[in-house]
């Protein structure tokens, strides 16, 4: 049995990315000046590549501790 759940927070991390976007999308149709596409490029769009990369460790962690969970169950059997 795994005693971690990497999905949920994965999933909980996009739903929250998923949240803002639409938040300042619509933010952003009321107020289009300057200062709002400054905010977008300085705060929101940078985050698109980042959660990318925790997905992608995220993905990878799980895979290493699967691994080591199926060598514990090989090793006690």
């Amino acid at each position: 049995m795994k005693g971690w759940d990497l999905t949920a927070g994965a999933q909980k991390l996009e739903m929250g990315h998923k949240a803002l976007l639409a938040t300042s999308d619509r933010v952003g149709q009321l107020w289009s000046d300057q200062a709002n596409r400054r905010f977008v490029e300085t705060y929101v769009s940078p985050l698109e590549p980042k959660i990318k990369l925790i997905h992608d460790a995220l993905r990878r962690l799980a895979e290493v501790l699967d691994k080591a969970e199926r060598q514990c169950h090989t090793e006690d059997g």
